[in-house]
């Protein structure tokens, strides 16, 4: 009522309230690029400021569960050493080779492998029974570990377990290219060196891809790692000695996991794992 009383008597000494703007601009956040908040209970759509105003069931833990389909799985292989492991006639050409273990795929399923240990362990010193692990890559110059599936060796991997001598030349690591006419030059000596060294696992069937002991898969630790084993292939594990163990050791163990789900599942995940295409049509 006082209000009302007051702009009468601003009339009356001729003061005019003044009027009303013409254009007001609406306050927004980030200059009018950012949509208006949405209703209590709605939903705000499109580009990335996308968001529900919900509570989901479990809030967090939905993204860390996984469907009963999608088995963990885990295999530990455990041998007890034999004394064909110390004999001195254990050599490069001669190697003692063992599986470790092996697993078949069950049908219409997938295994992804994603982490490989192969260990070896010795007696504590301190009570009967106790087994600690060696040092990783003990025995690196005597023995490897391998992993393949349906007797393949996945992956492009080398690992000269066998030392060679340092090479005095520039052409220590040049391929050997049969001479094109008499009187080329021999091939460096390191060429056979580098050969012999690579080919110590062969008799085995090994070669170049026994792995160290060391953890805990192939290839460089800063990428994403995955071995697939495919309905019915079969993956094996092998320990290929070729020298002779020169201390007592309590066992040796290989431990693979992963996971186990249907192959339907591996398909339509690498499927959306492929690049688009742009290629014109």
């Amino acid at each position: 009522m006082r209000d009302l009383i007051d702009e009468a008597r601003a009339r009356q000494m001729g003061l005019a309230p003044p009027p009303p703007p013409a254009h007001a601009p609406v306050l927004r956040p980030g200059s009018g690029s950012m949509p208006y908040p949405p209703d209590p209970g709605s939903a705000t759509r499109g580009g990335a400021c996308a968001a529900e105003r919900v509570q989901l069931a479990g809030g967090a833990l939905n993204s860390l569960m996984v469907h009963p389909f999608i088995t963990p799985f885990e295999q530990l292989y455990r041998r007890l050493p034999e004394e064909g492991m110390f004999e001195p006639s254990v050599s490069p050409s001669r190697p003692f080779a063992f599986e470790l273990g092996a697993f078949t795929v069950p049908e219409r399923m997938a295994l992804a492998l994603f982490d490989l240990r192969p260990d070896i362990y010795r007696l504590s010193g301190l009570d009967a029974g106790d087994f600690v692990p060696v040092e990783a890559r003990r025995f690196a110059s005597i023995m490897g570990f391998e992993v393949t599936i349906d007797q393949r060796h996945m992956g492009n991997t080398q690992f000269q377990l066998d030392p060679i001598a340092i090479q005095a030349t520039a052409q220590a690591f040049t391929q050997f290219q049969a001479p094109a006419a008499r009187g080329a030059a021999p091939p460096p000596p390191s060429v056979f060196n580098i050969a012999a060294a690579n080919s110590f696992g062969n008799a085995a069937g090994a070669g170049t891809a026994l792995m160290p002991q060391r953890p805990t898969r192939y290839g460089p630790l800063s990428v994403p790692f995955m071995l697939i084993a495919r309905s019915k292939q079969t993956v094996q594990c092998r320990c290929v000695i070729f020298r002779p163990v020169p201390a007592p050791i309590a066992f040796i163990e290989y431990d693979i996991a992963g996971m186990l789900f249907p192959t339907e599942w591996l398909d339509a995940m690498m499927e959306c794992l492929k690049p688009i295409d742009r290629s014109p049509r």
